[in-house]
């Protein structure tokens, strides 16, 4: 048997192992050394959360109370938060309550004002 061949062998495959595997290895985050917890976002949520911000919206611009052209919406796991400025408190509060009622929101941030 010849033995260098399969020592250079060994050597070229332990070294291919040593230089990629510290690409491999799962190092923390500056959040996880600082000992913080991060929210994960995957591409599921960012497509759930798309979705509920585009029925709030549709929600918004059916409901002929509201003048949903001057609101923002964005949605972040279920939570909405609508921003803006509407003509009065009334159409506020409708805005609220129609959002609330769109499948999958769990809450609502009302960060909406009266205009002046």
């Amino acid at each position: 048997m010849d033995y260098s061949k399969l020592l250079a062998t060994s050597s070229v495959a332990f070294g291919l192992g040593v230089a990629v595997l510290p690409g491999c290895r799962n190092e923390p985050n500056a959040a996880q050394l600082a000992g913080t917890a991060t929210a994960s976002t995957t591409v599921g949520t960012e497509i759930d959360d798309t979705i509920v911000t585009a029925r709030v919206h549709s929600a918004l611009m059916a409901d002929a109370s509201v003048n949903s052209s001057d609101i923002t919406v964005v949605a972040r796991q279920g939570e909405v938060q609508l921003s803006g400025f509407l003509n009065n408190q009334r159409q506020i509060e409708r805005a609220v309550l129609v959002a609330r009622a769109v499948p999958d929101v769990a809450s609502v941030s009302n960060e909406m004002r009266v205009k002046q």
